[in-house]
């Protein structure tokens, strides 16, 4: 057996070595190479690393490049790290797209992770199914997911939430066929903002002449279905807003938000690029913010899971006749749809939900 495989899998590779050089000096070179089955170049290459440096010699040496022409600089790499902490959930391809920096994909990656800026990701317990091609088979805004997340649990948010009453709550709709999304907020979380949130989306397409609405799903949370002691036969107002409409009310089984897997995925992309980075000294600046990010994300923001493209590129591909405008909505707060007596009544202590007021005006 040759030199090379006897050391190939051997855990004490410097024993090894250090009684092959001792042999050497002992005897000769020559004999050394034939007692460990080797050449006299490798033996007098050890022997030369012992005498010059001891036993540190015969130690395992980095085989990285002393000198790396292409290695990025110590200022472009400031740079990454800089815009990685501003931008906490964005990757290197998005770096390089918006910002130009300097380096490929694997080396702007590798600056990431040995500053220790990547999320350890969660471990997936369900493998997903790939829903890619049928998605491309609905008609647009055949069917969709709504969700509710609550803003206060987002540590960036919290406290600029409570020193300007921002909102609490997001009423977020995301259309599976392009993947574009509208959402809205409010302050409290109930069935009544859920159907103005319903009708506020509903009146919009209206106006742009969509009448594909088939299916909006959702999960089993009291605002969409309200009470869950109330009577069978009793619809709540977001129930009733849908079947006013003439939409099918899709509802999954009870802890199985992986079937709410767009809208989900939303929130998250949301939380990451808005609500963790952005800050806000009023609530019409957060109005602003939330608006100028509903028409990056529907108008600009690449998809990598949909051939990287936006959902208006999508759209225009697949919907030419579907005018683009229809993907601009203001996200806007629920309860100033409210009538006035309406929100009196809520001041003091009334929760009777009311007809939802025509919201044309709005889209």
């Amino acid at each position: 057996m040759k030199y090379y495989q006897i050391i190939k899998d051997m855990s004490n590779k410097f024993n090894f070595r250090f009684n092959m050089v001792q042999y050497a000096l002992q005897n000769d070179i020559s004999k050394a190479a034939r007692e460990y089955k080797t050449t006299r170049k490798t033996v007098r290459k050890w022997m030369k690393r012992y005498q010059e440096e001891g036993l540190e010699g015969l130690k395992d040496k980095k085989r990285a490049p002393h000198h790396i022409p292409h290695k990025l600089k110590p200022e472009d790499e400031a740079q990454i790290v800089e815009l990685r902490e501003k931008f906490p959930s964005w990757g290197s391809r998005r770096l390089i797209g918006h910002y130009q920096v300097k380096g490929s994909h694997g080396s702007v990656n590798r600056v990431i992770k040995q500053n220790g800026l990547i999320k350890p990701k969660r471990k997936r317990w369900r493998k997903r199914k790939d829903l890619s091609d049928l998605k491309k088979k609905m008609k647009f805004f055949e069917n969709s997911q709504i969700d509710t997340k609550d803003l206060s649990d987002i540590c960036q948010y919290w406290p600029l939430m409570r020193r300007f009453s921002l909102p609490r709550y997001e009423y977020s709709l995301r259309e599976l066929s392009t993947g574009a999304s509208f959402f809205a907020y409010a302050d409290h979380n109930n069935s009544t903002n859920a159907s103005l949130f319903a009708d506020y989306v509903i009146e919009h397409l209206k106006s742009y002449g969509i009448t594909t609405v088939k299916i909006w799903q959702t999960d089993n949370g009291s605002e969409f279905i309200g009470n869950v002691k109330k009577k069978i036969n009793r619809l709540s107002a977001f129930q009733r807003e849908l079947k006013a409409n003439k939409i099918e009310h899709g509802r999954i089984p009870p802890r199985s938000p992986h079937l709410q897997g767009d809208v989900e995925t939303f929130h998250r992309i949301i939380e990451d690029e808005l609500f963790e980075i952005e800050s806000y000294v009023n609530p019409i600046e957060f109005l602003g913010k939330s608006y100028a990010y509903q028409l990056y994300f529907n108008y600009l923001r690449k998809n990598r899971y949909r051939e990287n493209k936006s959902p208006a590129e999508i759209l225009k591909e697949r919907f030419p006749q579907i005018d683009e405008g229809v993907l601009n909505l203001h996200p806007i707060r629920l309860e100033t749809l409210l009538p006035s007596s309406y929100k009196e009544k809520r001041r003091s202590g009334y929760h009777v939900p009311i007809p939802v007021p025509n919201l044309k005006n709005f889209s």
